[in-house]
């Protein structure tokens, strides 16, 4: 006689006629099939490649120990490691944001397969960076757990980029990726290439490239996957890519994300602080004109790039 198994508490949760709850609440559903494996770009599979054997250790490769905090001040220690420790809470917001649009991609079986595993191994990219940046900021006197009071970056993972794009039916793949991959991810690529020019203490130049190597990547993986698709997008699919870059410029990357020097209040005065003197240390961060250069060069590059596809980006006069 088989034994008779306990009811299971959670039958009642997938009944016929039970609300829906999940992805499936917001209008998202898993189509798999058919689920192609065949490469359909060649600067995806390069990069694919790339990802499995570009690897690195935060903790093996890069030589902590050697950093010597003789040669600073306190106050320049201090600063320093505070500012590296934002940049472990900044990278740790790619670790959450990054598998909600590989979940959207994966949802959707039509999808180039290369492109859903580089996001895969995005995750883990992302995780490294935020482990090379707290152990640095522990090299320069230990990491700091929380950001000061009303720091930009609450507010801005508050408004995050699950809700607004990749778990968002309205918005497409192409919108999502587009915003956050080409146009945050391309403002850190570009600010990091200047504070790598600027910085002169190699542990903390190691880190910077080595993060850089995976974030450079994480762009072309943007583009490759808008360039891909934008002869087939109608008028309508464009002008919602161009909604969702708009949006992350104005609202996420010109309220200080990436870059704490485009606040325009004194609410963050304590990083703005943090970051000037790391700067003149040459502690992995850069003067605030070097950085707005580059910040600037990034819209201008992107506004130029995307208009060859039909993406109209406007100027903006209060920081161009």
């Amino acid at each position: 006689m088989s034994a008779q198994l306990a009811p299971n508490p959670y039958t009642s949760l997938y009944a016929k006629g039970s609300p829906e709850r999940g992805l499936h609440a917001l209008g998202l559903r898993e189509k798999r099939f058919p689920l192609s494996t065949e490469s359909r770009d060649s600067v995806t599979a390069r990069m694919w490649s790339d990802a499995k054997n570009l690897t690195w250790d935060a903790r093996k490769d890069i030589p902590y120990h050697t950093f010597d905090r003789s040669k600073y001040s306190q106050e320049q220690l201090d600063a320093a490691r505070l500012c590296w420790s934002r940049r472990a809470w900044t990278e740790y917001t790619g670790i959450v944001e990054s598998p909600s649009m590989c979940i959207r991609l994966c949802l959707e079986g039509d999808q180039p397969i290369e492109t859903k595993f580089l996001l895969a191994s995005k995750v883990f990219e992302e995780a490294r960076h935020c482990e090379a940046s707290f152990l640095l900021a522990d090299a320069m006197g230990g990491y700091i757990q929380e950001p000061p009071p009303h720091d930009a970056i609450v507010k801005l993972v508050v408004a995050g980029f699950r809700d607004r794009l990749a778990f968002n039916p309205n918005v497409s793949a192409e919108a999502g990726i587009a915003a956050w991959h080409i146009i945050s991810e391309g403002i850190a690529v570009d600010i990091f290439n200047i504070r790598y020019q600027w910085t002169d203490e190699p542990v903390t130049r190691e880190v910077i490239r080595l993060i850089n190597q995976d974030e450079v990547r994480h762009v072309e993986l943007g583009w490759a996957f808008l360039e891909e698709r934008a002869p087939h997008m109608t008028r309508a699919q464009l002008d919602e890519v161009e909604l969702a870059v708009r949006d992350v410029i104005e609202n996420v990357e010109m309220k200080g994300f990436h870059s704490i020097f485009m606040l325009e209040d004194d609410v963050d005065s304590i990083m703005i602080e943090a970051e000037a003197i790391a700067a003149k240390a040459r502690l992995g961060f850069c003067p605030p004109e070097a950085e707005h250069k580059a910040f600037v060069q990034c819209i201008q590059n992107c506004r130029a790039r995307f208009a060859k596809i039909g993406i109209r980006i406007p100027l903006y006069p209060q920081i161009e």
